[in-house]
């Protein structure tokens, strides 16, 4: 199988610390090219890992490779990312994929006019441990689903940044609800479909515009209860666990490897007690990668669907009380999403 020649745009931190070591692990990508307002930047960024072509002009790209990593800030992603797709490029998005319903199936109506494919960069999926969580559920191993809870953050000055976009609201389009709370509110989606209704409350820290911390409550539709927590002022509990009718999982959403298990219907539990398996230790970023590669050069489905993606930005402006916000009622997938997927 052929690689798929693949430019980045954008040079911010969540590439060079996660998706460049993921492009040199891949196994079915050719970094070609990278793109960057700031052209030394990427001719740094190039030259550390060995990329020969860099422009400060996305367009430019065109014709040059097969598909793009979009990482810039939040609500550049439409514009940017629809005349790539329109010219036929294939686009993993970071996330937010966009951050109004709006943008996302103005996106994916770039990608059918472009015939092109697009899929939103949910990293915490493609953790080994979450996708063993997903399937055990689905298997029935933890019986009806009861409760889901996780939570992500630290100190907004710990984490390294190149930019401070995320406390502009016209380039974030929200605070840390958008950033971080979109990763939990996707896997919820994924693992337990669209919310019948909605709970958010948040806080500001002083000289911030935006939320500082943000909690969700997600009530499924089929029954069951998600709770979330996610902070720039305080470190959280990077911890996913899932509770059934008949047993419970837990995945750090930092160490991939590592899944606890009990199920009352799994002997080895009944007999041993709580299980810990180890799983793929690659990173997320890698696996999303290879995922995004495969899909496109044997014509399978993402992983990310369309209408989750929708799905996971309607939760949000839901909670940011958007008054065009649409209610969510099902899982049909959004109209401009037909022959992108």
């Amino acid at each position: 199988m052929r690689k798929l020649r693949v430019g980045v745009v954008g040079c911010g931190a969540v590439v060079t610390l996660h998706h460049l070591p993921a492009f040199a692990r891949a196994r079915h990508v050719e970094l070609v090219a990278l793109a960057d307002r700031d052209l030394a930047w990427a001719r740094t960024v190039a030259q550390k890992v060995g990329v020969q072509e860099c422009y400060d002009d996305y367009a430019k790209l065109v014709g040059r490779v097969d598909a793009v990593l979009l990482a810039t800030p939040n609500t550049s992603h439409v514009a940017i990312g629809s005349r790539l797709l329109e010219a036929g490029l294939h686009v993993l998005c970071e996330k937010p994929m966009a951050t109004t319903c709006a943008d996302v199936d103005a996106m994916f109506a770039a990608a059918e006019r472009g015939g092109a494919r697009l899929m939103a960069a949910q990293s915490t999926r493609f953790n080994a441990n979450v996708t063993m969580l997903k399937q055990l559920l689905a298997a029935g191993w933890l019986g009806q689903l009861e409760t889901i809870t996780a939570s992500l953050g630290s100190a907004y000055d710990v984490a390294e940044r190149r930019t401070e976009f995320r406390r502009d609201a016209g380039l974030a389009g929200g605070g840390v609800l958008m950033d971080l709370g979109i990763h939990l509110i996707d896997t919820a989606v994924w693992l337990a479909g669209r919310p019948s209704a909605v709970h958010y409350d948040a806080a500001y820290a002083p000289g911030w515009t935006l939320e500082t911390d943000a909690d969700v409550v997600l009530e499924f539709a089929a029954g069951g209860r998600g709770t979330f927590a996610v902070s720039y002022t305080h470190a959280c509990d990077p911890t996913l666990t899932v509770r059934g009718s008949d047993g419970w999982a837990s995945a750090s959403l930092y160490v991939p490897s590592q899944l606890s298990v009990f199920s009352e219907r799994a002997r080895i539990c009944r007999r041993g007690g709580m299980q810990r398996l180890t799983l793929d230790d690659r990173a997320s970023y890698e696996r999303q990668l290879d995922h995004f590669a495969e899909a496109i050069l044997l014509d399978r489905p993402f992983v990310v669907q369309p209408h989750e993606t929708r799905a996971g930005i309607e939760i949000v402006e839901r909670c940011y009380g958007a008054s065009a916000a649409p209610e969510i009622v099902d899982d049909a997938e959004p109209r401009s999403a037909s022959g992108a997927t």
